[in-house]
């Protein structure tokens, strides 16, 4: 699910999955009528004229433009005989384009191949975002053969999306020691950091979604920070095979995540405001309808984990 703000310009950005052949369009079926946009790729496409011994230095030809940025550097590298490949571009300079990785074999140049750089967007205003909702979106292609594409999803307008706010810097600062183990392909640990946060938002919501709320209708969001921390931690020694040390980071990053559930505040109303009975609520520790302590103040403790449910059993 794709998330925006509530009443603000919408920069929707799309990676293809493959090359494309025409003007790609999305179409967002909003309550006040459909919005429909032409996707403009992010950067012009970069001829390709010789390829090095080593198969990741490619010569350019023409003009690079703009400095390359992070967000562009997925591509597709195209020739005339040969199929295409998906690559990623580290640097990006007048006369040289540098993959992060070899080409898998040799490649055809009798003619000049095309570095077509995948990241495309269309801007949506902030007219067709003054509502909140989740809307049912549809991205139209064609692909390289000219075959009917389509990709489809949820667009959610909220005014709060849900983000503890760690990055990079603040998660390295935490646990040094994961500095070193940054992969080959990437500058810093940012896709970790999302990934852990997508399964951190399934599991709020999963807490959550009994007040028919969802994640985005928590104020305290950098409370889960620390959960954050070690959520991300443990993608990363699981990515570097170290599933020992991750299982630990799992474990604490549950602790955490049920401790920040303790004292939770949430817009139970929607009207974007705390009000009297939505702050420091209970979300994990104990409820009023769970058979092994009906009285309402019960708390669980760790001894729960334990408990088995029996045939015959009476409560």
């Amino acid at each position: 699910m794709r998330k925006v703000i509530t009443s603000q310009d919408a920069h929707f950005v799309w990676n293809p999955k493959e090359p494309y052949t025409n003007n790609p369009t999305l179409t967002v079926k909003f309550t006040g009528g459909d919005f429909s946009g032409i996707f403009a790729q992010s950067r012009a496409d970069v001829t390709i004229t010789a390829v090095a011994n080593d198969r990741r230095t490619l010569t350019t030809s023409g003009a690079i433009g703009s400095a390359l940025e992070r967000d562009e550097v997925r591509a597709y590298l195209k020739t005339s005989a040969d199929t295409y490949y998906a690559v990623k571009v580290v640097r990006l300079v007048t006369g040289t384009a540098l993959l992060a990785e070899p080409l898998p074999r040799e490649i055809d140049l009798s003619t000049s191949a095309t570095l077509n750089f995948a990241m495309s967007y269309v801007d949506i205003g902030s007219a067709n975002t003054g509502t909140s909702g989740v809307y049912p979106y549809t991205i139209a292609y064609d692909d390289i053969v000219g075959a009917k594409r389509v990709e489809t999803g949820l667009l959610k307008v909220t005014p709060r999306p849900f983000d503890t706010g760690l990055n990079h810097d603040e998660l390295v600062g935490s646990m040094a020691n994961l500095a070193d183990m940054i992969p080959r392909r990437q500058s810093d640990l940012a896709p970790q950091i999302k990934a852990s946060l997508e399964e951190m938002i399934l599991a709020i919501r999963d807490h959550v979604i009994a007040d028919s709320i969802t994640e985005d209708e928590v104020f305290n969001q950098q409370s889960f920070k620390r959960a954050h921390v070690y959520c991300a931690a443990a993608h990363i020694y699981e990515m570097n095979m170290q599933f020992d040390a991750a299982d630990n980071m799992r474990a604490r990053y549950h602790e955490m995540l049920d401790l920040a559930l303790r004292s939770v505040t949430l817009d139970l109303d929607g009207d974007g405001v705390v009000d009297a009975g939505e702050e420091n609520l209970r979300r994990e520790g104990g409820s009023s309808t769970d058979f092994r302590a009906s009285w309402k103040n019960y708390t669980k403790s760790d001894n729960d984990a334990f408990f088995k449910i029996a045939r015959g059993m009476r409560h």
